[in-house]
């Protein structure tokens, strides 16, 4: 527990008579990159929403870098140098990719130094062909890529990203898997993801979620071999 970015203690999320998860303990490494996985309904995207601050807890603790965090507010969070990018696009249209990006970098870093930082995640991410378009011009693969533009640009040292392939193309979903195993290099990273292909090439640890509990984390290729996985999870869309 000494060295881990996060952690939550018997985190619980209840919605009425139904509890959404149940008593979770998780631990995230510092520059460790993890995928959530499991069927719809069985409790990832609420624990994620937990997380990051859209959902307050009814029970249990979360930790970031040693600071207990249960039920801040989604920016109070982002402060302590947390990327979140939902499933909810968050770019607004009638701006630029660089005008976008460069919102995002002037609340964290200020506006003096921001460029900097705009001119990192455009590079990083190959936007600069794209860099003066309008979003709303841009296609959904695109927009994709300037939403984690805005992550990147702010510096965070612990990314959450919830389906970060979701209704990409082929390449591009390669694309995406090479872009997020080279932020692994400076940040922790959280994938929510059902695109198994996609993360059989990022992940090397998977936590597989069932019923609102954690049913097996372990290697990638463990997890893809195990009969529970593959029969409950792997063998429908969740």
């Amino acid at each position: 527990m000494s060295e881990a970015l996060l952690t939550t203690r018997n985190l619980t999320m209840r919605f009425g008579g139904v509890t959404a998860v149940e008593s979770v303990d998780f631990s995230l490494g510092r520059r460790e990159l993890r995928c959530l996985i499991g069927p719809n309904g069985a409790g990832k995207s609420t624990f994620f929403k937990c997380l990051t601050g859209l959902l307050k807890p009814s029970a249990g603790q979360i930790y970031i870098d040693g600071e207990e965090t249960t039920g801040w507010d989604p920016h109070r969070i982002a402060s302590l140098g947390v990327g979140v990018k939902t499933q909810v696009p968050s770019v607004m249209d009638g701006l630029s990719v660089r005008e976008n990006i460069w919102l995002a970098a002037g609340r964290v870093h200020g506006s003096r130094t921001a460029g900097r930082f705009v001119d990192d995640a455009i590079d990083r991410l190959g936007l600069g062909p794209i860099a003066r378009t309008l979003v709303g011009q841009l296609a959904h693969g695109e927009r994709q890529r300037v939403e984690l533009g805005i992550v990147v640009a702010q510096q965070p040292w612990l990314i959450l990203l919830d389906e970060p392939a979701a209704g990409l193309t082929g390449e591009e979903v390669g694309r995406m898997a090479q872009m997020i195993t080279e932020l692994s290099s400076d940040a922790a990273i959280i994938v929510v993801e059902h695109d198994m292909q996609f993360i059989r090439s990022i992940a090397a640890t998977v936590t597989v979620f069932s019923q609102g509990r954690i049913l097996m984390e372990d290697h990638v290729d463990a997890v893809m071999a195990d009969a529970r996985v593959r029969d409950v999870y792997l063998g429908r869309k969740g």
